[in-house]
């Protein structure tokens, strides 16, 4: 089947995926459907365009398979809420953790052609696919990639656990700490502090945005002179309790109030952080249950 052919499966396989996603609610379902959705939809990377959401209408070349949530665009919705609320054109977004871009796409489109976004992704495979999803969509001018790990020190080389079958779950493998779901092999990627990449020069954020599996305290660490002089805004997804219990005192010493909203499950759960002094608009979306981590 040719790659137009193989796009038509993939749309014409919507209604029986919405299917599928329901059985696999259902108790002892759950298997069967999985590998129904995996005869639905293509076995290859595909081009599609993100159906819903901040990127509604980008395009992006995703395994279906694995991937569909991409597709969709449904994913992460209270993180898409707070980041149309805060992105206005001309922002600078750090997007530390990028993936392949289901968010810097739509992120990048929002700051304009005045703004920009940095995507900084240490996965090469990843980052491989984010500048071609980022070239198809023609968004060079505002969307650059540095192929690199945020840490709280700068190296050459530290390791980083590759995610696995689901790609976005890698992370930095340093120092006891090691991504939540990262299966796949070590590799050796470079690291650098958010302060370290501001000093040679790296545009100053308006917002900064981390998903980077267990690790986000250490970029917060990495980048103390920059949230203690430009006090950019925070939104974080903050996988486990350890990370939270560190976070919280980092946040009251730099003077940064914040709001946690969790699932019931507690993690991951979503932080959106700001300057004790800031004066501008409640910028996060809270479409959910709020609870103190």
């Amino acid at each position: 089947m040719n790659l137009n052919g193989l796009i038509c499966r993939a749309y014409l396989g919507i209604r029986e995926v919405k299917m599928v996603q329901i059985l696999r609610r259902i108790p002892g379902v759950k298997r069967p459907a999985k590998r129904l959705l995996r005869v639905l939809l293509p076995s290859e990377p595909v081009w599609v365009q993100v159906r819903s959401g901040m990127s509604q209408g980008m395009w992006m070349r995703l395994n279906l398979q694995d991937e569909a949530r991409l597709w969709r665009g449904d994913h992460e919705p209270t993180l898409q809420g707070a980041l149309r609320a805060a992105v206005l054109p001309g922002t600078v977004v750090y997007d530390i953790g990028a993936h392949m871009g289901s968010i810097a796409l739509g992120v990048a489109r929002l700051v304009g052609p005045n703004g920009l976004v940095v995507a900084f992704e240490a996965d090469r495979r990843n980052a491989e696919a984010l500048r071609d999803n980022r070239d198809r969509n023609h968004l060079t001018g505002t969307l650059r990639i540095v192929s690199s790990a945020v840490w709280s020190y700068s190296s050459n080389g530290i390791s980083f656990r590759s995610g696995g079958e689901k790609r976005a779950h890698g992370g930095v493998e340093m120092d006891g700490q090691r991504p939540v779901l990262g299966s796949g092999p070590l590799i050796e990627v470079p690291a650098v502090t958010l302060d370290d990449f501001v000093a040679k020069g790296g545009p100053l954020p308006h917002l900064v945005k981390i998903d980077v599996e267990g690790g986000e305290y250490d970029v917060l660490r990495g980048g103390d002179r920059l949230f203690s002089t430009q006090r950019p805004l925070i939104a974080a997804e903050v996988h486990h309790k350890q990370a939270a219990n560190r976070i919280g005192p980092w946040l009251i010493e730099h003077q940064y109030s914040s709001r946690w909203i969790a699932p019931v499950e507690k993690f991951p759960c979503c932080l959106f952080a700001w300057p004790e002094t800031y004066k501008g608009s409640v910028w996060m979306w809270t479409g959910g249950m709020d609870q103190t981590v």
